[in-house]
């Protein structure tokens, strides 16, 4: 199985991935400090993620690569760990 090449994603797709991994760095020391559950962190990234291909990935400006859409896609990459950051401190808060 071969793996794509990142480099020949378009603009939208590596700036996401860039902003993804940063806001992971990012939420798993959050997550570390505050004692939340690291999968939970997980499973709330990958729902949001999942939520908002399906819901709002058909209208994100994939093919552009002007400021405005770059923006969008770093700022939608950097959400979604902490949508799962705000998941994990919730099952926190209703554990008995």
């Amino acid at each position: 199985m071969k793996l794509p090449d990142p480099r020949k994603f378009p603009a939208f797709a590596q700036a996401q991935a860039w902003g993804l991994a940063v806001g992971f760095a990012f939420a798993w020391l959050a997550t570390d400090k505050w004692g939340l559950s690291f999968w939970g962190m997980i499973m709330g990234l990958i729902g949001s993620w999942l939520a908002w291909e399906f819901l709002l990935g058909k209208t994100a400006p994939s093919a552009r690569k002007d400021i405005a859409a770059i923006a969008y896609a770093i700022f939608t990459g950097m959400v979604f760990p902490w949508i799962g950051v705000a998941f994990a401190a919730f099952m926190q808060f209703i554990r008995p």
